[in-house]
Parts: structure tokens; sequence; C-alpha cells
């Protein structure tokens, strides 16, 4: 029916033309102040388009090092965190226990090293004594032999109680190392992406329990491999995101050059400034990368008349006369449409204005665009 009305509309001014005796001659419709213009080929320029998406530059999965339960939970998703920031703390009744263990192990091998120090002065201070004693001939060489070996038996004693002593304050270090595992901090600054465990569970060696993004982010673009050595890295792309729907200029920062074989792609990463947009890990986007230029026969958008389905532009005819033409359409790009059909390069147009046309009707004073515009 829209198509009926729209070749009805269209033909109306060519039957309205013919007069008859009780008619009299056709009077069309005088349209003023619309702007004409011609109808040109231009180059364009091409793009390749490839939907991909938006990754943080850095991710962390944080994980713990030993089994405990959940004991304190201090970060949810979506929050921000900073580099050291407590996320959670874990309860390990065994981790306690070993450092109260090696703690009281400490002071018991301090107090023995202690006493072996003493005892080695001691024996040295009577050595020096008796030394003296033998060098006077007051004492036996036999008794001058025993205080030496004594002194030698201090020594080695002492050297074995400070031995133990370190060995014990090394295992303390490791309890104590043990113990601060059961506090998890976040390693960088950025938004907590996803918690993957609750208060009261229980957390496992190497299980994640968060992931943090930082906030610089680029998108990972799956390109097919007949574009290999098209795409270098410096090379700007646009990226549309969804939502906001809006376009952010990125740069090729890194081209995996290995080929997926299942899908015969290989990953380009677009790093993109985020300031000004709230993004976030896994979020669609569509990154276009210039692929050279073609010409196009093209019009202006706002030429473009929209009848239901259909679509159309105001064609002028040497002699001023108006005609809607159907067209078909192509891509939009900076105001400009791609006319696919219904046109020819030369023909006049009405490129402004349009809402004053009339199909059949007559152009009075038709205005040139301006230079440029």
């Amino acid at each position: 029916m829209t198509m009926a009305l729209f070749l009805c509309a269209a033909a109306a001014a060519g039957c309205g033309e013919k007069s008859g005796p009780d008619r009299g001659e056709f009077q069309r419709p005088v349209v003023e102040g619309a702007v004409v213009d011609e109808v040109r080929i231009q180059d364009i320029d091409e793009y390749y388009r490839a939907s991909g998406t938006v990754a943080s530059r850095t991710t962390a999965l944080v994980s713990a090092k030993l089994t405990g339960e959940v004991k304190e939970l201090s970060a949810q998703a979506g929050d921000r965190v900073t580099a050291g920031q407590t996320l959670l703390v874990l309860s390990s009744p065994d981790i306690t226990a070993k450092a109260r263990a090696a703690e009281e192990a400490v002071g018991a091998a301090a107090k023995q090293a202690r006493m072996a120090e003493e005892n080695e002065v001691l024996a040295s201070r009577t050595f020096d004594r008796f030394q003296k004693l033998y060098e006077g001939m007051a004492v036996t060489e036999q008794e001058f032999d025993e205080v030496r070996t004594r002194r030698e038996l201090a020594r080695l004693e002492n050297e074995r109680a400070q031995k133990s002593l370190r060995v014990a304050e090394a295992q303390q270090e490791e309890a104590e190392a043990f113990t601060g595992y059961t506090v998890i901090a976040s390693p960088i600054s950025g938004i907590v992406a996803e918690r993957h465990i609750d208060k009261g569970s229980m957390a496992s060696p190497g299980t994640p329990l968060f992931t943090i993004e930082a906030p610089a982010y680029r998108v990972e673009v799956p390109v097919d491999e007949g574009f290999t050595g098209r795409i270098t890295v410096g090379m700007p792309a646009d990226i549309t995101l969804t939502p906001p729907g809006s376009v952010i200029r990125g740069r090729v920062s890194e081209i995996v050059h290995q080929v997926d074989p299942g899908t015969r792609t290989f990953i380009v990463k677009i790093d993109i400034r985020s300031a000004d947009h709230a993004l976030r890990g896994g979020m669609y986007a569509m990154a276009a990368f210039p692929a050279g230029t073609r010409q196009v026969l093209s019009v202006p958008a706002e030429s473009i008349v929209k009848r239901g389905d259909l679509t159309g532009v105001y064609t002028v005819s040497r002699e001023g006369i108006i005609s809607l033409r159907l067209v078909r359409t192509g891509r939009e790009q900076d105001s400009e449409v791609e006319i696919i059909s219904g046109l020819r390069a030369g023909e006049q147009i009405i490129v402004r204005d349009v809402s004053k046309a009339v199909d059949g009707g007559v152009l009075a004073g038709a205005q040139q665009p301006e230079q440029g515009k």
C-alpha cells in the first residue's frame, strides 16, 4: 500500500500535465527557498570493522597461599581498592598454633644461648688463671689440660646454642610469614571486578578469591587472517562502545601473530583512554581500522526522504521540475550517505530545506549551495 501511494504521488505530476476541455492548464506548485546541488562521485575512507571485548591492561587474580576459613570480608565487586589494602582475613588454627610454638621455641633457645655464652666466658677466665698458675708451676699439667678442655667444650656448646637460636628464629619468621598469608591484600590499585568467595567459606591455595582490574583498558579484537600485515602497531582505530555508544579513538598496541586455526583470526589489542567513560572488563566494543579509500556516489544525509520503508531524494530537472526518486542507500559516513542505485552523477537534487519540496512542483529561484558546504 505504501509503495502504491509513493508511486502514485510520483506519477501525479505527469498525469496533471494533461489539459482537457473541462480542466484547463495544470498549475504546478511553486517551491521556493530549497537548496539544490549536483550529485558527485567522492572518495570515502574504507574501514574494516570487527567486534571485540574490553579488557583491563593489568588484571590480577588474587588467591590464597594456605587453607583457611574466610573470617573477615572487606571488599565487594565494584569497590575501588589500593595496593596493599586488605581484602579478606582467613582463620587458620594450625598456622596460629605453629606461630605460637615457634615463638616459645625462640624464647627457650635464647635462654640456652645466654647460658652457653656465660659458660664460655667463665671457662675462658678460668683457663686464663690456670695458664698463669701452670706457667708458675703451681698446678700440674693434667689439671691445666682439664681446664683447657672445659674451655673448648664451653665454646662448642655456645656455638651449638647460638646455631639453635638462629634455627628457631628462622622457624619463627616462617611461621610469621604463614600468619601473614592469612591477611589477603590487593597487589595493585584498581577495581574489584569480581569476588569469588563468601564469608565463612573455605579458601584453598591457588583458588581465585578476587579479580582486580587496573583502571587502564584496551580492546581485544579478533581480526580475519586476510588482514595480516595490513594492521600494524601504532595504527589508529575507532572504538564504538555499547553502552554508552560513543566513539573513542585508540591505537594498536600489540598484535598476536598466532592465528587461531578454528576461527582463522588473530588478536589485535588496542589501547584506549578511559578517563571519560565508565569502562569495565567484558564490555562489547566495535573496532574500525582504516582500510584505504573507494569512490562512491553520495548525497548529504539531510537530503534523504523517508516514506515508511521507502527511501528517496528530490531530483530537479533542467526545467526545475521536482520529482521524488526512489533510491537504495548504503553506509552513512561524515553526514554523507552512499547511493547504491537510483541516481547518476551530475543529477541535481535538493540537499537542504527538503521539507519545502513538493513532488511534481517546480523550483523557483533555486539557490546554489555555498562552496564547501
